[in-house]
């Protein structure tokens, strides 16, 4: 789940206001232009930061059809704004997150398996523009999106390698830290003076766990996936959040 530091405040100021965003989830064999965007988004936040080297980064999931997109796309002009993707697992080896840390604790693959047979995702490439941030949205609702569709993929797991921001987000939508692998959790990524904890949501049995307004989100998009309207009161007024799910 790695994602970039909050921005300076100047910067957030200075970001143009958006009224209005669409949150499409649809699989990786679809709008290419767009994934290549999304990378290009990604690496552009990991550069403004000093991390210009990432185990994980790559474009070879683009038209596979088992990574789902995540991608917040501005409702007025179609610029992409923000995004995430789900890879599935048939084995350890099929999640970034083993290829990247795995040196690190050889039982990671035995300790994924279980998990791996009765249906699991890993969310990465999270990133969030300023444009977005300046709205006071965190890249929150894009984990929400992929949360939400776990039952309509007959999936149960999400996992994520957090990173010092994503972190603090865990808790509220309901990740619990994997204690059994790493250093009780934590794995050095993506850089040596950077620590990364493995987490886990399963469903249903997180879904208590998380925040009101994060179960009340995913109430809402189980109920109508398709044209869910989510409203963001922040300082630069009133953002729109329409939910797209395309799963096929």
């Amino acid at each position: 789940m790695s994602s970039s530091p909050n921005p300076s405040l100047d910067r957030i100021r200075q970001a143009e206001r958006v009224g209005a965003a669409r949150v499409v989830v649809y699989p990786a064999n679809q709008h290419e232009e767009r994934s290549h965007e999304l990378v290009d988004g990604h690496q552009a936040v990991l550069a403004a930061y000093g991390i210009k080297e990432l185990k994980t980064f790559s474009r070879d999931w683009i038209g596979n059809p088992e990574v789902m997109v995540i991608a917040a796309l501005s409702t007025q002009t179609g610029k992409v704004l923000g995004g995430a993707r789900m890879y599935r697992a048939h084995i350890p080896a099929d999640l970034p997150l083993f290829q990247a840390v795995q040196d690190q604790d050889p039982k990671l693959g035995k300790f994924l398996e279980p998990f791996i047979a009765e249906g699991a995702y890993e969310i990465g490439g999270l990133w969030n523009s300023l444009e977005l941030a300046g709205m006071g949205v965190e890249a929150l609702f894009l984990v929400q999106a992929a949360i939400a569709t776990l039952p309509m993929l007959n999936a149960r797991h999400l996992f994520a390698l957090t990173s010092p921001v994503t972190r603090r987000m865990q808790g509220k939508i309901g990740f619990q830290i994997e204690e059994a692998v790493g250093s009780e959790g934590y794995f050095t990524y993506p850089t040596p003076k950077l620590r990364a904890n493995l987490a886990r949501f399963t469903f249903p049995d997180h879904v208590n766990d998380a925040d009101p307004t994060v179960r009340a989100l995913l109430e809402e998009l189980w109920q109508d996936p398709g044209e869910y309207v989510h409203v963001v009161h922040g300082p630069k007024g009133e953002l729109k959040l329409a939910f797209e799910m395309h799963l096929e």
